[in-house]
């Protein structure tokens, strides 16, 4: 792990997950996001100690495990307060809430893993949209669409952190499955992202980009458009969301664990709910199967 300096006060750590940090200039700092689990707690923890820095506080972006796995373990040992917008914070403090939502019922053992189900942590503050984040020059933004109510951060030097707002190019074609709760929103948010003026913008699984945003937006849209195409031409026929799921895992020649299987099936969900919404497709019960087809 390694402080990324990109401007005055804002900074960030590259890893699977990028995690922000912005410097008080009193020797303190807060993190954006923790990381995945207890040693990325840990290894956190040891990079502001080699760098002098006293963790102030953890602003978390949104719920998801990748995200707020190391808040316990950096609470513990730093009694730092834990910051995020409302609805997330209830999933911070109850995580069972992350894999009980994309199974829709008490989660079985195969998505109750880290990736999924962090250990709780208590949420001290938490911030609105427009608002300035206690002791910093962070402001809040709301980025909807990739989960229920996820935020990014704008800092006065000029850094937007745009948490999982867009992904990698690399990724979008590795996975096809570009994680989204709400489409409609996501769209909105990559709209959003466009008319942001920062000198670096942030996201958590792509690198760090200057200025011109435009052209990863533009390959996440195209992203979540193919996919949104491909949901509706599976549904020529009808078919069930777990249908439609493995026709185009089967066509992508791509392979699901448990973890993968949910979430994509989630994602499966929220775009025929886009495409109902659109008036694109239509539904119903049969022979025990809720069932998809598209309107002609």
């Amino acid at each position: 792990m390694e402080i990324n300096i990109l401007n005055n006060r804002s900074c960030y750590i590259p890893g699977r997950v990028n995690i922000g940090i912005w410097k008080d200039g009193e020797g303190g700092c807060y993190l954006i996001d923790s990381g995945g689990d207890e040693s990325s707690g840990r290894k956190l923890f040891r990079l502001l100690q080699e760098n002098s820095l006293t963790l102030k506080g953890i602003i978390n972006t949104h719920s998801n495990a990748d995200h707020i796995g190391g808040n316990a373990y950096l609470q513990k040992k730093t009694s730092c307060v834990i910051m995020a917008s409302s609805i997330e914070r209830t999933i911070i403090e109850n995580p069972v809430l992350e894999p009980l939502i994309l199974w829709g019922a008490y989660p079985f053992s195969g998505i109750q893993t880290k990736f999924l189900q962090a250990v709780p942590s208590v949420v001290g503050t938490e911030l609105t949209r427009g608002q300035v984040v206690p002791n910093t020059d962070l402001t809040v933004i709301d980025l909807p669409g990739h989960f229920i109510n996820m935020i990014g951060l704008l800092s006065s030097d000029g850094v937007c952190y745009i948490a999982d707002s867009v992904f990698s190019e690399e990724i979008i074609n590795k996975y096809r499955f570009i994680v989204t709760f709400d489409v409609e929103a996501t769209l909105s948010t990559l709209d959003k992202l466009e008319t942001i003026e920062a000198s670096w913008f942030v996201p958590c699984h792509a690198e760090a980009i200057k200025e011109d945003i435009t052209p990863i937006v533009e390959v996440n849209r195209k992203g979540i458009l193919s996919l949104n195409d491909a949901v509706l031409h599976s549904c020529s026929d009808p078919h069930s969301r777990e249908e439609v799921l493995a026709h185009l895992a089967a066509t992508w020649n791509i392979d699901m664990n448990p973890v993968q299987y949910v979430l994509n099936l989630s994602t499966i969900s929220a775009h025929l709910a886009f495409l109902e919404k659109r008036g694109l497709v239509e539904t119903w019960v049969e022979k025990g199967f809720l069932l998809w087809r598209k309107k002609i």
